[in-house]
């Protein structure tokens, strides 16, 4: 599916035919957007002639956009800088299985176009045409206006998925401390797991934003560094943010085994108490339990000598509950 909307003779003109956006584009458009969403990793005749024969890109870059790598890239030819840029959709299932999660998203960049190519449908870009329609001098003013602005919704997505993070790691903590369960284990380790692919990703993209931060082309105008200098910074952060998350999940895996071993000490400490207090039982009742005639029966006679044996055990129990708790054993 393809969509444009640019501007021609102080006109705004959105289109979803690739034919009528070719023929606009030899009419030299001051300024032309065009969002292509690959259905099943191929463009249609009328897109490959668009990206071919109207602004002549490199068969190679065209390569990349219908297989993705997921691996950031940057390139320059005589006529356009190639981009591919990675970010994260927040989908119901995005916390068990992130790869399927991140997006690919290809940029041409010219000196009056943008074209984005993608295989999914990507909701911030849809939000952005239309506000591009309301206003088109607020979003798409220049090139690297439109780029930032789209650099910056790409980076929107990490900072809310670390937002997810901090949610289920504040929740898993306090069960930990109140509870801790096997089940806590698997919500640790898919944390992690979830931390190690933002890293890897996120790590990888500076590599595209910073050749923004110099003013290595003459597509993109030196005034706006500062703006990219922007997206470098808070992709920084954003990595700095993800190793710090991660020493937070190791830490929550030490509070975890720490917990653990407490409360296995604990019920050791309870089972060696009442195994303590029971052994004077076991041992009188070992005792007066021989067939033997004792020398208590004597002195006591065979009848009281079972009241003295009961005696006997309670006294010793209650004493040593006594003296444990003076010990603040329990």
């Amino acid at each position: 599916m393809i969509k444009s909307i640019y501007f021609l003779n102080n006109n705004i003109i959105s289109n979803n035919n690739a034919t009528k956006i070719a023929e606009a584009v030899t009419k030299n458009p001051d300024f032309i957007w065009i969002d292509i969403n690959l259905e099943n990793h191929e463009l249609s005749f009328d897109e490959m002639q668009l990206l071919c024969k109207s602004f002549k890109f490199h068969e190679m870059s065209i390569e990349d956009c219908l297989f993705p790598q997921y691996y950031p890239k940057i390139e320059e030819f005589i006529n356009y800088i190639f981009i591919a840029i990675h970010g994260v959709e927040l989908k119901p299932t995005y916390f068990n299985n992130l790869e399927d999660s991140i997006y690919e998203i290809n940029f041409f960049v010219g000196q009056n176009f943008i074209i984005t190519v993608h295989t999914e449908e990507l909701f911030f870009l849809e939000k952005l045409f239309e506000n591009t329609k309301i206003k088109p001098l607020m979003t798409a003013k220049s090139i690297e206006t439109m780029l930032y602005n789209i650099f910056s919704k790409v980076l929107s997505s990490y900072e809310l998925v670390l937002d997810k993070i901090d949610d289920k790691l504040e929740l898993l903590e306090e069960k930990i401390l109140k509870n801790p369960e096997s089940a806590n284990i698997e919500q640790i380790l898919n944390n992690k797991k979830v931390l190690f692919l933002m890293k890897k990703t996120v790590e990888a993209q500076q590599s595209v934003y910073v050749y923004f931060t110099r003013h290595n082309t003459n597509l993109i105008s030196g005034d706006y560094l500062v703006y990219f200098r922007d997206i470098y910074i808070q992709y920084s952060r954003v990595y700095q943010s993800i190793l710090m998350r991660s020493q937070m999940v190791v830490s929550l895996l030490e509070v975890y085994m720490s917990s653990v071993t407490l409360r296995l000490s604990e019920i050791m400490k309870l089972l060696t108490i009442i195994a303590t207090i029971v052994m004077p039982v076991l041992i009188v009742s070992g005792y007066y339990g021989m067939n033997l005639v004792f020398p208590e029966y004597k002195v006591l006679g065979r009848e009281n000598a079972w009241f003295f044996a009961m005696s006997l055990m309670l006294i010793t129990i209650i004493s040593m509950l006594i003296y444990f708790k003076r010990k603040k054993w329990f």
